[in-house]
């Protein structure tokens, strides 16, 4: 049977065709796929994919994942019309760990747009017309949905790309590309997205400097992100020792829905006022709006007051005071343990500087008549019987640790929360830990 008599009605019956075709006729491949719409009565095979494509039964899109909202705002000065344009898109992440709000910059779908939400992206100008609206929600989320399969983001180092790094000796007959890179690997790729006609008269010139510069090519069935309904299409250029690798991003966007344009518009129209705040975006006002009811947990800082140490200048100490009977139990327990770990400076340093810390505290908070001062030398000073040992059995070791933490019990005890405190307790657990682990 000849090929002439074939009338395919759909999209793989037209490719088949076409095969055939350009065997028979001894023509090129996009040459034959236009001749084979023409038979299945199109225009050409843009004309077939777009009407076919259409028409075909939509596959329910599964919605696990995150939603996220485009809106650009429109007013026709002519018309006198105006409104806002909302589209939802459903990506595997939130859009900010697909890319950061600054990123937002480096490609051209989605430089106008700015953060409204955790799930929400506006454009930041009024357009002219509700088509362009469209149009241009349309383009940011096929950029998204580029993201999203391929994890790459949007660069404008357009030199890592280029042989050489020069963009001088960028691939001929490129239009609309955009540079990304891989963040895992440093990676980067060169997205060229011209008019499938333009290019035709630049393929052997295209295949020449692919082979001079020891790049590969590929084009992906996924058609791209700047104007597939109009007929761009995606090819992706890397090095190919040290570019990306392109068949498995070729392949993740070949997993894709096709691209959504203003044809297949299956977003909300509505009036621009009210102005569109998202669910996110809510969400987020009444977490904050709860944290300011939450009152602040205080720091413990009015539990303290200040004072002037000698040599040292403007300190703090906890508000009140601990009484005498205590103090001296704590200074027999720091002293207990000064007195048998000298040469554990871990251990002994910081134990000297808390007693030191405690005999300030001590004479501010009891005056000469209610504190003797050979009752106020004794409290924390004047230990005797150092052994001055190098090692500790351990049943000794964890009779200190005990004192200490018998310590730092009867200091939380008596003082109230705050910084000063803290701090000394801070510096009674780390004694504590280079205690136990003095072997």
């Amino acid at each position: 049977m000849s090929s002439e008599a074939i009338r395919p009605s759909t999209l793989d019956g037209i490719k088949r065709l076409a095969k055939s075709l350009k065997v028979e006729r001894g023509i090129q491949h996009v040459r034959a796929l236009d001749d084979a719409a023409q038979a299945a009565g199109f225009q050409n095979f843009r004309h077939a994919s777009n009407v076919l494509r259409a028409a075909a039964p939509k596959a329910e899109r599964p919605r696990a994942g995150y939603c996220t909202f485009l809106t650009a705002y429109w007013k026709d000065r002519e018309g006198g019309g105006s409104g806002r344009e909302t589209l939802t898109v459903w990506l595997s992440a939130p859009w900010a760990e697909l890319i950061s709000s600054s990123q937002l910059q480096n490609h051209r779908a989605l430089v106008n747009f700015r953060v409204e939400g955790p799930d929400h992206l506006a454009r930041e100008h009024l357009l002219r017309t509700q088509s362009e609206a469209r149009r241009t929600v349309c383009a940011a989320a096929r950029a998204l949905h580029f993201m999203d399969a391929t994890k790459l983001r949007p660069s404008k180092s357009h030199s890592r790309a280029f042989p050489g790094g020069r963009s001088s000796n960028a691939i001929p007959g490129r239009d609309h590309y955009s540079i990304w890179y891989d963040r895992e690997t440093k990676r980067y790729l060169f997205a060229d997205e011209p008019y499938e006609k333009a290019v035709e008269s630049k393929v052997q010139e295209r295949e020449d400097w692919v082979q001079q510069h020891g790049f590969a090519i590929v084009k992906p069935e996924w058609a791209g992100m700047y104007a597939p309904d109009v007929g761009s299409r995606l090819y992706l250029i890397a090095e190919e020792t040290k570019g990306i690798p392109l068949q498995p991003i070729a392949a993740a966007l070949d997993k894709l829905p096709a691209p959504i344009v203003e044809a297949a518009w299956e977003g909300e129209s509505a009036p621009t006022l009210p102005y569109f705040v998202s669910p996110g975006t809510i969400a987020k006002a009444a977490a904050e709006k709860d944290k300011q009811k939450t009152p602040p947990k205080s720091n413990g800082q009015r539990n303290s007051v200040g004072y002037v140490q000698t040599f040292v200048g403007p300190q703090r100490r906890p508000k009140g005071q601990m009484p005498i009977e205590a103090h001296a139990e704590v200074g027999r327990l720091l002293k207990s343990v000064l007195v048998a770990t000298y040469h554990r400076k871990g251990v002994y340093n910081r134990v000297d500087a808390i007693r030191s810390e405690l005999d300030e505290w001590v004479q501010r908070e009891y005056n000469g008549a209610e504190l003797s001062n050979e009752q106020f030398f004794e409290l924390y000073y004047h230990e005797s019987g150092s052994t001055f040992s190098r090692s500790l059995p351990e049943a000794e070791r964890k009779r200190h640790a005990e004192s200490l933490m018998k310590a730092r019990k009867l200091l939380d005890q008596h003082y109230p929360d705050c910084p000063p405190l803290r701090s000394l307790l801070k510096k009674m657990e780390a004694a504590v830990k280079s205690l136990r682990d003095w072997v």
